[in-house]
């Protein structure tokens, strides 16, 4: 199945198919399988989307009841039109994703995981983002621990003094968060 999904999309790049690519992407998004579908949502997020497509995906979302294709949906729906209602709606379900943004649950090829990425970006200025990252710094491992450290790096020099309040609010050792980003 994998081998399919990535022939098709090939095929469709090729030949600039652009709405047979979203519309044969997006029947993906409903693949059992979860590897297909997240890439499905990645691979949404990085291509043109008419507003007719954007607004099909916001209704599918409004009906949608499973928590983590709800979590998709707002990835996908934050990242493509940047409205606030979808960024604190991704933002907050990202509290109950960790999984999804430690683990690369896709077959998308990157180096960092698309939605820890998306998640990293708002966490520069919502001061929610940078607590869920401060968790999973403490949560995962290896190269995902320094992927999240850089990350953590990055917001505490944008805001030395906010990074340091939002991680004594956390209850987590500031002394140790910044080991951690001082060793990565």
């Amino acid at each position: 199945m994998k081998f399919n999904f990535v022939i098709l999309f090939v095929i469709f790049v090729l030949y600039g198919c652009s709405d047979g690519l979203v519309k044969n992407t997006y029947e993906h998004t409903r693949d059992g399988n979860n590897e297909d579908t997240h890439t499905a949502f990645i691979v949404l997020s990085n291509v043109e989307l008419n507003q007719s497509e954007i607004e099909k995906i916001k209704g599918d979302y409004k009906n949608e009841t499973e928590n983590t294709r709800r979590f998709l949906y707002e990835y996908l729906l934050a990242k493509r039109t940047q409205e606030e209602k979808y960024i604190l709606s991704f933002v907050t379900n990202s509290k109950n994703n960790f999984n999804i943004l430690i683990n690369n649950t896709s077959i998308w090829i990157a180096v960092g995981n698309p939605f820890l990425e998306l998640l990293s970006i708002y966490s520069k200025t919502n001061d929610d983002a940078l607590s869920v990252l401060l968790e999973l710094v403490s949560e995962s491992d290896g190269a995902n621990q320094s992927i999240i450290s850089s990350n953590l790096r990055d917001g505490y020099e944008i805001n030395p003094a906010r990074f340091i309040a939002i991680t004594k609010k956390n209850k987590l050792d500031v002394n140790k968060i910044l080991l951690l980003m001082e060793d990565e």
